[in-house]
């Protein structure tokens, strides 16, 4: 089935959950609200916007807050906030 849109700025096309949308003059895409309604996205979700190839980018949504996750598996243990950040850019490489 193919639905044909046309909402303010920009024209869609979808069919399951490929869809085409306008970039807008600062560079920024709006995900249709059947985009975000599947995925689970929601305001303050976090998504790895990936280049894959040639014209190719690629928009991962992550399931929980890689801080979160840290939190639960370290417990009560400290570090400092450069620690956060390394651990937080392995943990998306897992996501990844």
């Amino acid at each position: 089935m193919i639905l044909y849109l046309w909402e303010l700025s920009y024209y869609i096309w979808c069919t399951s959950l490929s869809v085409i949308v306008r970039v807008d003059s600062k560079g920024r895409i709006t995900l249709p609200k059947e985009i975000r309604k599947r995925c689970n996205i929601v305001p303050g979700s976090r998504v790895v916007v990936e280049v894959k190839g040639k014209g190719e980018v690629l928009v991962k949504v992550i399931e929980s807050d890689p801080s979160k996750e840290l939190a639960k598996i370290l417990k009560d243990f400290t570090f400092t906030r450069e620690d956060r950040v390394k651990a937080e850019k392995l943990l998306l490489k897992e996501v990844m």
